[in-house]
């Protein structure tokens, strides 16, 4: 009797912190000519959707990596305020959309009533085993963060290898890009870089990536992160049907007072 208890408060608890998660992550479908349309090069990204299309849960999800892979970030719009379920208003956040992110040993927490629910996926760096919002057959996912820590890790040699290689896009503005570039750089002249480059804070990067994504540039296709500590408003997936939105091969259940 007792292990039967024991097994059945567990799956309550895995199903409430599931269900936490969930009220912050929705997924919704589409078919290749909205894909098509949507990844577009040539043209600025839209702006971020005046409604999402449904309501948010008034409390934020945590979201914890010591590292990250952030891949086709597409957009990116700070000051964003979303309503929410409770009919209040969520601080001012960063929008993020991009088309995959990989999380490396990440703990996602959820606070109700006094109870810390938390799922880890403890993966120990491995890519293979990653938790992943997202897919690589050209999901969109979309995020309204509260940005406690983000860093993005590139070199000052890529922001000026794509900016000289669509100099034309820049016209009369590539002087101002490439000075932006060494000013943000600047801390770092003379001094060794990992193969990956440098790890910025994502306030530190915006004024640059604003540039180049606003001008219809390509960055990088991946972006290592690292210190991710971000407050999750709502979560949005868009993929197509059957494709999986959110994996965690290693998720694990916990819960605290």
């Amino acid at each position: 009797m007792i292990g039967e208890k024991t097994s059945r408060c567990g799956s309550v608890r895995r199903k409430a912190t599931i269900l936490a998660t969930a009220s912050v992550i929705a997924v919704s479908a589409y078919g290749p000519a909205n894909l098509a349309s949507g990844l577009g090069f040539k043209e600025a990204p839209a702006d971020p959707p005046a409604s999402i299309g449904y309501v948010p849960s008034s409390v934020p999800v945590r979201i914890e990596a010591p590292t990250a892979r952030v891949y086709g970030l597409q957009k990116i719009a700070v000051n964003q305020v979303l309503q929410l379920a409770d009919g209040s208003f969520s601080p001012p956040s960063v929008y993020l959309r991009v088309n995959r992110i990989d999380l490396d040993d990440t703990i996602i927490s959820h606070t109700v009533g006094g109870h810390r629910f938390a799922i880890t996926n403890p993966n120990k760096g491995d890519p293979a085993q990653a938790a992943i919002a997202g897919n690589d057959q050209g999901s969109i996912v979309e995020m309204w963060l509260s940005v406690e820590g983000f860093d993005l890790c590139v070199t000052p040699d890529t922001f000026y290898a794509v900016a000289v290689g669509y100099a034309g896009v820049f016209g009369g503005r590539l002087n101002s890009v490439l000075a932006t570039i060494a000013q943000i750089f600047a801390q770092f002249q003379g001094t060794p870089l990992a193969d990956f480059g440098p790890c910025l804070p994502l306030k530190t990067l915006l004024p640059l990536l604003e540039v180049f994504i606003d001008a219809g540039v390509p960055l990088p296709a991946m972006l290592p992160a690292e210190n991710l500590d971000v407050y999750a408003y709502t979560i949005k997936v868009t993929t197509e049907p059957g494709l999986p939105s959110v994996t965690a091969p290693l998720a694990g259940v916990a819960v605290t007072q």
